[in-house]
């Protein structure tokens, strides 16, 4: 954790938004310029705005419309946001060990606790770690499991080139006041496919 880094351009930014992007037809022109920006920073199709990365991560599971007796692998640690949606759509989160080293999971800790009612993974890059994400791409295929990429923490992280946000199917990100990038609270989703974009919004 460390102090936030506020200059001239910052205070600049916030004060023309105050005085030109509030109200009327501009009402959203700071939030929209916000979401083409970042979804070409981490090479996706689409961002959307949400109002924390709970709801993100909500609205990609909403998505895949899971249903009770579905099965979503999570790791067994991480922040409770990471696994609560998972029960929001009636699925059942399953809890997986992580890696001693980087603190994710791992190919093989997923396939320990896969079954035939897994239908998801979501992966948490935890405190700006990766995981071996050629490994579970990789694995996610083999299975027909969908891979969504939780970068609450890794907002700057790379592997071999791509940015953190970038991995599985999906990918959300948090915009709280303790991460790398704040907006005071908020989170994104972010995705490729425009039909799943378009039921999120």
């Amino acid at each position: 954790m460390s102090g936030p880094w506020i200059t001239q351009h910052e205070e600049g930014a916030v004060l023309d938004a105050l005085r030109n992007g509030w109200y009327g037809e501009d009402a959203y022109t700071y939030c929209e310029k916000f979401e083409e920006a970042f979804a070409g920073w981490h090479d996706r199709n689409f961002a959307l705005m949400t109002p924390n990365c709970t709801t993100a991560i909500h609205l990609l599971l909403a998505g895949l419309r899971l249903e009770a007796g579905d099965e979503v692998l999570v790791p067994e640690c991480t922040w409770i946001a990471s696994a609560a949606p998972i029960t929001y759509t009636g699925a059942t989160p399953v809890f997986c060990d992580i890696d001693k080293d980087h603190w994710c999971v791992t190919a093989a800790s997923l396939e320990a606790k896969r079954t035939s009612r897994t239908r998801a993974v979501i992966v948490v890059d935890l405190y700006g770690n990766l995981p071996d994400w050629v490994a579970l791409t990789k694995w996610a295929e083999k299975h027909q499991v969908v891979l969504i990429e939780d970068s609450a923490e890794a907002l700057g992280s790379q592997q071999s080139g791509v940015r953190a946000g970038r991995f599985g199917v999906a990918s959300v990100v948090s915009f709280h006041r303790t991460k790398t990038l704040t907006t005071g609270e908020g989170g994104r989703l972010r995705v490729d496919d425009d039909a799943w974009f378009e039921r999120g919004k």
